[in-house]
């Protein structure tokens, strides 16, 4: 891949949005941006703004086409970002299983609720490529525009194409590590989100610095004990990809750590019926579903994991599940 190729990314939220709004503000190649909804478009088109985003500042270049239909936004594309909730993925791999595909940049952190698939693997599956990829780290997203040094992490099993992608989003104030550890840096990611709501759940509103370490330093051995009865490299979870994106999304701005917070305080259906309210998506409600089943499945004790599953899909007591957790820490 070289200068100025065609970029098609599938998603307008807070990350499709901010690599769209990278991509083009460098100049390393021609983006199309396709959403499902078409009034999200429209007012893209009109305004060069996503009206779900919380920065307004991240005015789009001119030169980003706005698309609704699937097939215009793949055709000739060298790459295509794949910007949708892990729950989604499955969906949109059969919709784009029709079409002829390049290589596939991924960046939901979830996992499938059903299968305890992770994204790369869902569309391994469906669509037979090898030629995936993953974004992931402390991220940027909606300020994306304000240049804060950060450190990313992309990964793929074809080593090949890292030094391609690598070049299309590196800048000077984002520093982009490669690893070929595809299923570590998506299964952090995905039990990242998880870990998050735990600590919410334990810590509360109360700021607690010392306690929330200690919940990160359990969350990275859980992620390397899934990881190492998987099979990925425990090295991984050590890096950005791991204890550097706990680090940042254990904040409580962040939306997992919120729902941890709202489990300790409201009724869960009144939390969900917030959320759908509202169009949120918390990446770990589903996950901790997905990553129960998984640990049991391969034999492993994931204490965090296993006390918001507990909460979220068992019926327990949020009190009594904070015991528990802080037991653990």
């Amino acid at each position: 891949m070289t200068d100025k190729k065609t970029i098609s990314i599938l998603g307008a939220g807070a990350m499709g949005w901010a690599i769209a709004y990278l991509i083009s503000s460098y100049q390393r190649g021609q983006v199309k941006l396709w959403d499902r909804s078409p009034e999200l478009i429209s007012w893209a088109v009109k305004t060069r703004q996503n009206p779900k985003n919380s920065s307004p500042e991240i005015i789009m270049p001119k030169d980003v086409l706005f698309l609704t239909d699937l097939e215009e936004t793949v055709r000739n594309s060298d790459l295509v970002v794949l910007a949708v909730p892990s729950f989604a993925v499955r969906e949109m791999c059969q919709k784009l299983a029709r079409f002829p595909l390049p290589p596939i940049l991924m960046i939901s952190k979830g996992m499938e609720e059903e299968t305890s698939l992770l994204p790369f693997q869902v569309a391994e599956k469906i669509l037979g490529k090898k030629d995936i990829l993953h974004l992931t780290g402390t991220g940027y997203g909606k300020e994306v525009h304000k240049k804060i040094p950060t450190t990313e992490v992309l990964a793929s099993k074809d080593e090949r194409l890292l030094g391609k992608v690598k070049s299309i989003l590196e800048t000077d104030w984002l520093t982009i590590e490669t690893t070929t550890d595809l299923l570590g840096a998506q299964l952090a990611g995905a039990l990242k989100n998880v870990m998050v709501i735990g600590i919410g759940l334990a810590c509360g509103s109360k700021e607690n610095p010392g306690l929330k370490a200690k919940f990160i330093k359990e969350g990275v051995r859980e992620m390397v004990e899934l990881g190492n009865a998987l099979g990925a490299r425990k090295e991984t979870f050590f890096g950005p990809a791991g204890k550097g994106d706990l680090e940042l999304s254990a904040d409580p701005l962040s939306r997992n750590y919120k729902l941890g917070q709202n489990l300790a305080e409201q009724g869960l259906d009144e939390i969900l019926d917030g959320l759908k309210k509202k169009g949120i998506t918390v990446e770990g409600f589903h996950t901790a579903l997905a990553a129960h089943l998984l640990a049991k499945k391969k034999g492993v004790l994931l204490p965090i994991v296993e006390e918001v599953y507990n909460v979220i899909y068992g019926g327990k007591d949020p009190k009594l599940a904070v015991e528990e957790l802080k037991k653990v820490a």
